[in-house]
């Protein structure tokens, strides 16, 4: 028996080598955009907190029927920010993989870009010391979902 592979669809294909540009203080952050289901706006008093969790899971909301962990990008990040009353959340789909079904809090979305357009270094397993990071399931610790105390 041979296998074969479902070719990918014309929206993969074009989405593989886009990139989501968002802020995060003084860093960009970049998803690729086959991750991004969408990017929300959500009131702060909507987030339900999970208080003996690690302070980067920051809430829960809910949002077109659905549950989101909330990520607050600065944290990740390790930089100070405050939370604001009206926040920018990507959410990110079944794509991203072990980070499936995710919301990252960002300052805002600042754009979209290819990959041509991006330095090069950037997709590097070296690449440190950037303030343009791409986001990478590796960056969430694993034992963020499991309560701390």
């Amino acid at each position: 028996m041979i296998a074969t592979q479902t070719p990918p669809t014309a929206i993969q294909t074009v989405l593989a080598d886009r990139f989501i540009l968002t802020e995060v203080e003084r860093f960009t952050l970049v998803f690729p955009a086959v991750w991004v289901a969408q990017i929300v706006r959500i009131d702060r008093f909507q987030i339900l907190d999970l208080p003996f969790y690690a302070p980067l899971l920051t809430g829960i909301v809910h949002h077109n029927g659905q549950i989101i962990p909330l990520i607050v990008a600065a944290r990740l990040l390790k930089v100070k920010n405050a939370i604001k009353e009206r926040l920018v959340v990507v959410k990110l789909n079944d794509s991203a993989g072990s980070i499936a079904n995710i919301g990252v809090v960002v300052d805002r979305a600042i754009g979209s870009s290819t990959r041509l357009d991006l330095p090069p270094d950037l997709f590097a397993a070296t690449s440190t010391g950037s303030q343009t990071i791409v986001m990478r399931p590796d960056l969430i610790p694993s034992d963020l979902w499991q309560p701390q105390r």
